[in-house]
């Protein structure tokens, strides 16, 4: 499985806006192929920080993913509202049964 984990400090003005677009966007992610889990979401400590995760199986779903269109447009928007650069990381995990 492919896990991304980071995130993006986002405007404070823009935020309404944002929350918008991102449930949107979210649920456009959660229909594709392999998909296992995207949440965006609020940072509580820092309430203009919108972090996400994404889990997806198999690993190269996500290479597709990267080039959808709503991704690309996603991409824009959010370069657009945001007060620094993201920061993402992406780890290959191994699933452990019991």
């Amino acid at each position: 499985m492919l896990y991304v984990y980071g995130g993006i400090l986002v405007d404070p003005a823009r935020k309404d806006e944002v929350t918008a677009k991102a449930a949107e966007f979210a649920a456009a992610c959660r229909a594709e192929d392999g998909c296992v889990e995207y949440n965006l979401s609020w940072n509580v400590e820092d309430e203009s920080y919108l972090r996400l995760i994404e889990v997806w199986e198999p690993t190269e779903s996500h290479r597709a993913h990267i080039q959808q269109p709503h991704v690309l447009e996603w991409t824009a928007f959010i370069q657009g509202a945001a007060a620094a650069p993201p920061a993402f990381t992406k780890y290959v995990v191994d699933v452990v049964e019991d």
